[in-house]
């Protein structure tokens, strides 16, 4: 289904673990319209009813949508097929439900690949050679890119997150055991600092850089183990991919200094490359606005 060019706007959604973020396209730039908390126990209708009434009601017509989820998203027949942050979503049809509740064409793929779509749409990523994104948040997601473009393999590329860097280590959503972002996501920072710190209080990763910030020790030994982990999970892509580089992004990259120097002093330990590690810019709204590109560009 589809309205007359130009009778709406082009309508980004960042489905991650923990929060999503709306927002659309507008004449010099993007603007965000409002960040609901995903809160996977309520369930995917629940998710779908709430961003379909805040676009319907901000626009009725809407040209496009686009949607980045965190997990597995087959492109072609529009589902959510699984998340291990978002248990119990398997098999959803975000794309055909939305776009018959929106009356309008809508794309949808993994979060981590849209928000390389914005990367890529500004020239962040160079447009030549080989190069990873990886972003840290509730999960880790990954994307290749080859001059310019997403490779996909058969579908599922870049799910860096589930390389296992421990044989038999810590047990993961997704049902498999020793996965990267079982050791070097928000929740592994926050278990890192309850065992330096003997305190089983939870904190957030903003929290424990805060203490980082004014030098204190279980925090800093948090942000050390962290980035010890990361540097084993680089090392290991590196040696699959060779790649010109990697472009890390996402909330936990606005501590990176205080666990970036760990990061690579593991890599060299273990890897001959060379390193280039760049570190993005914190931007919440780059997921849903590469959404928006991705739903403006694939459905028109």
């Amino acid at each position: 289904m589809s309205n007359p060019a130009g009778s709406g706007m082009h309508w980004g959604i960042d489905i991650g673990g923990t929060t999503t973020i709306l927002g659309y396209l507008k004449k010099g730039g993007f603007e965000k319209k409002t960040i609901l908390d995903t809160d996977p126990p309520s369930g995917p209708d629940s998710l779908f009813r709430r961003i379909s009434n805040v676009i319907l009601e901000a626009d009725a017509t809407p040209c496009s949508a686009g949607v980045g989820i965190a997990g597995l998203v087959d492109r072609s027949s529009g589902l959510l097929v699984s998340s291990p942050n978002l248990p119990g979503w398997q098999d959803y049809p975000f794309r055909s439900k939305l776009s018959d509740k929106l009356n309008c064409p809508v794309a949808i793929d993994n979060d981590c690949n849209v928000f390389a779509l914005q990367a890529i749409e500004f020239s962040i990523i160079p447009d030549a050679g080989l190069w990873l994104m990886i972003t840290f948040g509730t999960g880790i997601g990954g994307t290749i890119i080859h001059d310019g473009a997403i490779i996909y393999g058969s579908g599922y590329a870049g799910e860096f997150g589930h390389m296992t860097v421990e044989a038999y280590g810590k047990n993961c959503l997704c049902g498999s055991k020793g996965c990267w972002e079982r050791y070097t996501a928000s929740g592994a920072l926050s278990d890192y600092f309850r065992a330096h710190s003997g305190n089983a209080v939870y904190h957030t990763p903003k929290e424990i850089a805060r203490l980082a910030s004014i030098e204190d020790g279980a925090a800093l030994k948090a942000f050390e183990e962290f980035g010890t982990w990361l540097g084993i999970g680089l090392a290991n892509l590196y040696h699959c991919f060779s790649p010109d580089g990697v472009y890390l992004a996402g909330g936990l990259m606005g501590a990176s200094e205080f666990f970036l120097e760990h990061a690579e002093s593991e890599f060299h330990a273990r890897c001959t490359c060379a390193w280039n590690a760049n570190v993005l810019p914190s931007c919440s709204d780059a997921g849903a606005e590469g959404a928006a590109i991705m739903g403006r560009t694939r459905t028109g």
